[in-house]
């Protein structure tokens, strides 16, 4: 997809002018309307089958910078998508579907080109079968050995604290048949409780400084405020049962929570030493601004690793 338009130079110029960066992401057509002050943006069928934290699939990552640093020429941004061949595996387009629908119902300025397709009404979680691999495991530097160093160093400041949460989705019951999305192994990188409050964070390694942390973040919490408001659900069967018995990764610690109503806030958490010079505790404030977020209790922030 090419995106040298004159939009996509306009957009480009304004935003190292205020920002002196200017690595906008090619993936997208970009079509800025402006006597509306709407911006189009939309996805390649490579964006809508991309990892949700590169570039060109972390459309909200990339439509919150805009609407934030353009917000003189940019009051609305609205996500359209090329429609992806009839043969196509349909779990990548069902995970955009599902940040697609929680974006626009977050945000009264971010809007869908196109009717949103509706999200089935019982979809389920997995959940662990045994603990998370130990430090050991890892080679010393990488972002699975500073999860466990972090959760070592940290966990005493939680009433539970734990790492690689499964929030795979799937239809009716957990089973290789029934993925709603990609990523039956899909994990919260830390999770941690405290009082009332349930935290999440997603972790990068110094010099993964990718925007798309926030899109990634951002479903994370989507996925657990739907667990918690009982949206999406567990498959309490045996195996279920053996986990909450076993405690695996705490596991039994938050069914208890979620299962008694314990939880009322969720605090998302971007942990990383390093970050993309365009995350700052101003855009962080922007995310924030969000009626749906103070509802469902919901508050992003970021923290620096420090082991």
């Amino acid at each position: 997809m090419k995106n040298r338009t004159d939009d996509f130079k306009i957009l480009t110029d304004l935003l190292k002018q205020k920002t002196k960066i200017s690595d906008l992401p090619q993936g997208y057509t970009y079509k800025l309307e402006k006597q509306k002050k709407n911006l189009v943006i939309t996805l390649s069928n490579k964006g809508l089958k991309a990892n949700m934290q590169d570039n060109e699939s972390a459309f909200e990552s990339w439509a919150i910078v805009l609407r934030f640093y353009l917000d003189d020429i940019i009051k609305t941004v609205t996500i359209d998508w090329d429609d992806l061949p009839s043969n196509n595996n349909n779990l990548h387009f069902n995970r955009f579907v599902y940040r697609l629908s929680k974006f626009t119902q977050t945000y009264e300025w971010a809007i869908s080109k196109k009717p949103i397709p509706q999200i089935p009404s019982i979809l389920v979680c997995n959940f662990p079968n045994g603990g998370a691999s130990k430090t050991e495991k890892h080679t010393v530097g990488s972002e699975g050995w500073i999860e466990c160093k972090y959760v070592e160093k940290y966990n005493k400041n939680y009433d539970v604290m734990n790492h690689q949460f499964p929030v795979g989705i799937f239809y009716d019951k957990v089973s290789r048949d029934t993925h709603y999305t990609t990523g039956g192994k899909s994990a919260i990188d830390i999770w941690a409780i405290k009082n009332n409050d349930l935290y999440i964070f997603e972790l990068k390694k110094p010099g993964n400084d990718i925007l798309g942390i926030i899109s990634e973040l951002m479903f994370y919490t989507n996925v657990i405020q739907d667990i918690l408001s009982h949206r999406i659900q567990y498959q309490y069967d045996a195996k279920c049962k053996n986990t909450i018995m076993n405690n695996y990764r705490n596991f039994g610690d938050f069914y208890k929570s979620y299962r008694n109503g314990n939880i009322q806030n969720i605090n998302a958490v971007l942990l990383s030493d390093t970050r993309h010079p365009l995350i700052n505790p101003s855009l962080l404030d922007f995310i924030n601004d969000s009626a749906r977020l103070k509802y469902c209790r919901i508050n992003y922030s970021m923290k620096e690793v420090e082991l």
